[in-house]
């Protein structure tokens, strides 16, 4: 009789012993390089549907995303970040738009390196409740009955299911799974990109701001490592400009595309330097004006660094010093240079009148080059006075960088 109980008792209570083991160790087990390989890809995923949908696509119009697969990263975006795209793309217009000024939600520069890279989510929480920010820059952003009844008013609804998910599916693994997805992005994106992004790396352009690329090799953030290209050229859909670069958000678009999901909208320009022509004509002109920020930057590389490395091939330690911390200065636009700075290189310019003339010539041009009053005919004009004014002043790498911009052809 008492086996016969006991074994009653056993098969009672069966369905409780397998709900336990599900919940402990859910349906799905795998070893621990299991676990890791899940965790690497539904982030990578994560990050995907960042550059390619909300950045590359919605925010800046570079690619055309097909419905279906764009419906899936707003749908996997409101599961694993709750971001609704109007937000994310609001925010990061303003950015553009505000960018190293106090109205950036998330500059460096005045939030410091270590608030962006701890609190990036913070700022743009911060600012996300801002409607005047969400208002202004969320044009073209989706508006549909699932956006509007669905990823709005119940952001946090998508992380609470993926969060009941992944522990029916591996247990109490899934509670760490789910803590380091809910991570990822505010760590690598959102602290990662506009922090280090604007702090560590090299930069290929003299851009406006203090964009930086983190890395020659845009993997683990979809290529927004490329970061300083990006400020570049925004509404480039490849990141990857230099021939020892790679953009993997890029090889997506290619995938994405050969199978009828995404259409390219929009690449950087291709600016080659030719020998130069007799004269600056209409199409050389059109060819600066789409290239003024390769224009500038090559005015850095052959006008600029010569002039601080003859200088500091005659100068003592102290003044070789100087020269060498006040490059960004000399490369920066008067705008963004501190009294500090200004006091610095007005002691550079004491010592060397080569430097100070490529100086105010460099912002000239920077002026003609992004000037909208004038017409084209008074732009060919303009640049040639400015050509004529540089080769006046007798100083060889100078004259040999005026002669250069008759040179410059915009290819397809």
């Amino acid at each position: 009789m008492d086996i016969i109980l006991n074994v009653s008792y056993d098969e009672s209570n069966l369905k409780y012993i397998k709900m336990i083991d599900i919940i402990i160790n859910g349906i799905v087990e795998f070893t621990w390089i299991g676990y890791v390989i899940y965790t690497l890809i539904v982030t990578h995923i994560t990050i995907v549907a960042i550059t390619l949908y909300l950045h590359r696509g919605v925010c800046h119009s570079a690619i055309e995303i097909k419905p279906a697969l764009g419906h899936f990263f707003r749908f996997w975006l409101w599961l694993t970040t709750s971001m609704r795209t109007a937000d994310w793309v609001a925010i990061h217009r303003k950015h553009h738009a505000k960018v190293e000024t106090i109205d950036d939600p998330h500059s460096p520069a005045f939030y410091g390196i270590k608030n962006v890279l701890l609190r990036g989510a913070d700022l743009y929480h911060d600012e996300k409740n801002n409607a005047e920010t969400i208002s202004k820059y969320s044009q073209n952003c989706p508006k549909d009955w699932v956006e509007e009844h669905v990823y709005t008013g119940r952001n946090n609804q998508g992380i609470l299911i993926l969060f009941i998910g992944n522990i029916l599916l591996f247990g109490v693994v899934g509670i760490i799974i789910w803590a380091i997805q809910m991570a990822w992005t505010p760590i690598f994106a959102a602290g990662g990109i506009n922090g280090a992004g604007h702090y560590w790396g090299y930069r290929n352009y003299d851009t406006s701001d203090d964009s930086t690329n983190m890395a020659p090799v845009g993997i683990l953030i979809g290529g927004e490592e490329l970061h300083n290209n990006h400020h570049a050229f925004p509404t480039a859909a490849k990141f990857s400009l230099k021939p020892w670069e790679f953009d993997i958000g890029w090889l997506y678009i290619k995938i994405f595309s050969a199978i009828g999901q995404i259409n390219v909208k929009r690449l950087a320009p291709k600016t080659v330097v030719n020998d130069p022509s007799e004269t600056l004509d209409s199409e050389t002109g059109y060819a600066l004006l789409r290239s003024k920020l390769t224009v500038i930057t090559n005015y850095t590389k052959t006008v600029l660094s010569p002039l601080l490395k003859q200088e500091s091939m005659q100068a003592s330690n102290e003044f070789k010093t100087l020269l060498k911390r006040s490059k960004p200065s000399l490369v920066r636009e008067p705008h963004r240079i501190s009294n500090q700075e200004i006091v610095t290189l007005d002691e550079i310019f004491k010592k060397s009148v080569a430097l100070k003339t490529a100086y105010n010539l460099k912002n000239k041009l920077f002026d003609i080059l992004h000037s909208r009053n004038l017409k084209h005919e008074s732009f060919i004009e303009t640049i040639n006075a400015w050509r004529d004014e540089a080769q006046n002043e007798g100083i060889d790498c100078l004259i040999d960088f005026s002669n250069s911009l008759k040179g410059y052809k915009v290819i397809k």
